[in-house]
């Protein structure tokens, strides 16, 4: 066995060593066995780097078995500084990790992990960086821009040759543009580039396709199809094989209408065939999570409801047999999105009141769901603060106000918890403490639209006891940051108007 082997069981232990005094005892020996010129050293040099995360992969691979996803996501990451191309070994199975760790509800990346891994000057720190971040979150798109940027920056840098790579997340990116309720114009151009500079005309023509729909008068894209189905054509060989490349050129309308209508179904009948291989290696195996949650992943991503029952019913059996929250909790997912779907339905065919009546039942079975949530999971704080949101939204302010209390100690939904509960506060009317909530929001960084809000909230509340001044420098604050925002300038004028009358008065 080889380092790997003898590698540590958990986080407690030493990572793989690194094989740096053993490369250079190899690359010593070589010229001693066949003396050669000096034209040939650089080779016989390099070519243990190839293998340098050989230990820290296998480790990591070892590792992930076990379900400690954090530390492997460690050494793959430590696998993928040394050998940053290898996508097979390191990014796809890195990847693997992430999305079995997110669907065991681990969290993202705190306030501490984005800084210290922001980009770098060196790209390939920039590289690791991302990745790590990715592995945390991984359907952030933007960690995910992350990494293609920095991929594009280390390619050709010591002639690593990162195109399997850089292909590969923008295919993941390309997924993410798919699901997106509506998919991003820069993102896609980025991915059309992108494509283009590797020579994946045909990825590059798919992602022209899904930004046309987004923007399909734009004069840029349309000069794009032009230029990218002729090099898919001579790509594909018609330049060459009847020794005439205007007959090529003639072929150029043909063969975007067939990469047109072959878009079009691609997508369906891909994700069927996805569902089908799940489905098998699910039958063979029902009681691996990994099985079971992939099988689901599947039928998920048709937006149907009799996949998504299916998925359900999967779920169900494994939550029977295994005894494990977790998919019980896929479940009410998948029941909420089914709920949005109806609503959303509801809407667009004009039954306000039919959508009204949806969305008290979706409130209603979200809270349930939410307080069994926390009940299994009494420490998981954005649990917490969902099931608060919940019960402020059904008018429920006691309850509300004491899961908000705790999640306001989630760093990343501090400022949103106290915003909550500062209104949970107002809706009893107790405007003191409420005051006091929205001006221990204003003491935490804040975005600008959540300093508008947290600021005429407590306007709102300062006026209600009578504060008319401390309201009217809130509302100030506000209308000097949007002049048109909610009714600040009907609400400020009335203020000052009062303030004056009184001191007339």
């Amino acid at each position: 066995m080889t380092q790997a082997g003898r590698g540590p069981a958990d986080k407690g232990d030493k990572k793989p060593a690194d094989k740096k005094p053993a490369e250079k005892k190899s690359a010593d020996k070589k010229p001693e066995k066949a003396p050669a010129d000096k034209g040939e050293k650089k080779p016989a040099e390099k070519k243990p780097v190839q293998h340098k995360g050989k230990a820290f992969f296998e480790r990591a691979d070892q590792v992930a078995e076990t379900g400690n996803w954090d530390f492997a996501i460690e050494l793959y990451i430590d696998g993928i500084r040394r050998e940053p191309d290898n996508l097979d070994r390191g990014h796809k199975p890195l990847r693997d990790v992430s999305l079995k760790r997110k669907a065991q509800r681990g969290k993202g990346p705190g306030l501490k992990d984005t800084f210290t891994h922001r980009p770098s000057k060196d790209p390939l720190v920039s590289l690791a960086n991302a990745e790590y971040l990715l592995a945390k979150e991984p359907g952030s798109v933007n960690y995910m821009l992350q990494v293609l940027k920095a991929a594009k920056s280390l390619h050709g840098q010591d002639e690593l040759d990162l195109n399997a790579v850089i292909k590969w997340v923008c295919d993941i990116i390309m997924e993410s543009q798919k699901i997106a309720p509506k998919a991003n114009l820069q993102i896609l151009t980025l991915l059309i580039e992108s494509y283009h500079d590797i020579e994946e005309f045909r990825s590059a023509l798919q992602a022209c396709e899904m930004a046309m729909r987004v923007s399909p008068d734009n004069p840029k894209l349309m000069a794009a199809v032009s230029e990218l189905s002729a090099k898919y054509t001579l790509q594909k060989g018609k330049y060459g094989q009847e020794g005439d490349f205007t007959k090529g050129v003639k072929d150029l309308d043909r063969q975007k209408e067939l990469i047109q209508k072959d878009m079009m179904v691609k997508d369906k009948r891909f994700v069927l065939q996805a569902i089908e291989k799940a489905r098998e290696e699910y039958l063979a195996n029902p009681t691996v999570p990994g099985k079971i949650n992939g099988l689901v992943d599947a039928l998920c991503r048709v937006e149907d409801e009799a996949y998504e029952n299916e998925a359900m019913d999967v779920l169900r059996k494994a939550h029977q047999d295994l005894n494990a929250y977790q998919f019980k909790l896929r479940v009410g997912d998948i029941r909420i999105r089914q709920m949005s779907r109806r609503y959303r339905d509801l809407l667009a065919t004009g039954d306000k009141a039919g959508a009204l009546e949806q969305a008290k039942r979706q409130l209603e079975f979200e809270m349930e769901e939410y307080a069994e949530r926390c009940a299994n999971y009494p420490t998981d704080l954005a649990l917490k603060f969902e099931l608060g949101k919940r019960l402020f939204l059904a008018g429920k302010h006691d309850e509300a106000i004491a899961a908000l209390q705790q999640a306001q100690r989630d760093p990343r939904r501090h400022v949103q918890a106290l915003s909550f509960l500062g209104q949970s506060f107002a809706r009893k009317g107790w405007y003191r403490e409420a005051g006091e909530t929205f001006q221990r929001a204003l003491e935490s960084e804040l975005t600008e639209d959540r300093a508008k809000e947290v600021r005429y909230l407590l306007g709102d509340v300062l006026e209600k006891q009578n504060e008319l001044v401390k309201a009217q420098d809130q509302f100030s604050e506000v209308a000097q940051m949007d002049y048109n925002y909610r009714d600040v300038r009907e609400r400020l004028e009335i203020l000052r108007k009062k303030i004056e009358q009184e001191r007339q008065g």
